[in-house]
């Protein structure tokens, strides 16, 4: 199996090819900034190229991880689905809603493999939830919370495009945020029916937010309450994602770093260990899709995945701008 990397400039780079090259092996990639990828095909085997189109054109890849600015995901993606590759994108897959919609709709036409990074998903917590709920857990109220680190770690990743609103569509909300509708929506199955939100900037002073706060309604009257955030510094046992999630028999909470706890009505309680974050996830997302793809199964999430949870950014966005809540259809 040929597979190929576009970008190992990203900051999620290094979790995908070293886990690529023990199972597949790397054949070619390429980087924003050349050194970077030289020195890491370098270190691969590899070849390194400079434009991903003659990449593609001169490798003919099975596979294709795709990485790569915000604002330029969108031209990837539609090329690789009007070659026929099947390929994963990290989220959000384009600058806006409106270009995600455009990506769906070809990929659904075309049938199309395409895997996205909700790595959370793949976490022990969220296997057990979906477990003990036989699927989808009816929660009448939740609260979930990603913080993550300071904006300096995109200067010294060589990633500051991602706080120019131009190049990122967004702030921490597009980020990191967005983990945590698609998290909402995969254990419960809900309709989302109102958001509402805020966001500020004020701790960084970037372009784009640093906090936001969005309240998610759905259909049936229950209410998710969502927030991210860069921090100035997180210290080793600092939890980054925390959640209390509320159901009609049972009750979920983190406790710190790596542990949830439940407990059901009649007061008997159980607990699991194990990451709570998506970080440590991103290798056993790329084993998962490589082994979906040569089974012919789905990918953990895919772009429609992805479309519903941008859907619920980009309403909060709209919120945050207006002052008001935002409908979904």
């Amino acid at each position: 199996m040929k597979v190929c990397f576009i970008d190992v400039t990203h900051w999620h780079a290094p979790s995908y090819y070293r886990t690529l090259h023990d199972l597949t092996g790397v054949a070619a990639l390429t980087a924003r900034n050349p050194e970077t990828g030289q020195a890491v095909a370098s270190s691969l085997g590899s070849r390194f190229y400079d434009d991903w189109r003659d990449m593609v054109a001169r490798e003919h890849p099975d596979f294709v991880f795709a990485l790569g600015r915000h604002c330029e995901m969108a031209e990837t993606a539609r090329f690789l689905l009007e070659e026929g590759i099947p390929f994963a994108m990290e989220k959000p897959m384009g600058l806006n809603l409106a270009e995600v919609e455009g990506l769906a709709e070809l990929a659904r036409s075309k049938r199309a493999f395409v895997a996205v990074p909700f790595s959370i998903r793949l976490s022990p917590w969220v296997r057990k939830i979906r477990e003990t709920e036989s699927g989808s857990a009816d929660f009448s109220h939740a609260s979930l919370r990603f913080m993550s680190g300071p904006v300096s770690r995109y200067h010294e990743n060589d990633n500051p495009w991602n706080l120019r609103l131009a190049e990122a569509g967004g702030g921490c909300l597009t980020n990191i945020g967005i983990h945590l509708p698609d998290l909402y929506l995969h254990l419960t199955g809900k309709k989302s029916a109102r958001v509402h939100a805020v966001t500020s900037s004020q701790s960084f002073g970037e372009e784009v937010e640093d906090y936001a706060h969005v309240t998610l309604e759905t259909d049936d009257g229950a209410v998710c309450a969502i927030e991210s955030a860069y921090v100035h510094a997180q210290s080793p046992w600092s939890p980054r994602v925390e959640f209390s999630l509320h159901g009609k028999t049972r009750q979920y909470h983190s406790e710190g770093k790596e542990r949830m706890v439940w407990f059901n009505s009649q007061g008997a309680d159980g607990s699991i260990d194990g990451p709570l974050d998506n970080s440590p996830y991103y290798p056993a997302f790329v084993v998962d899709t490589i082994d979906a793809l040569k089974n012919g199964r789905p990918p953990v999430a895919g772009i429609e995945d992805n479309l519903a949870a941008l859907r619920i950014v980009d309403a909060a966005y709209r919120s945050a701008a207006s002052g008001d809540p935002v409908g979904l259809d």
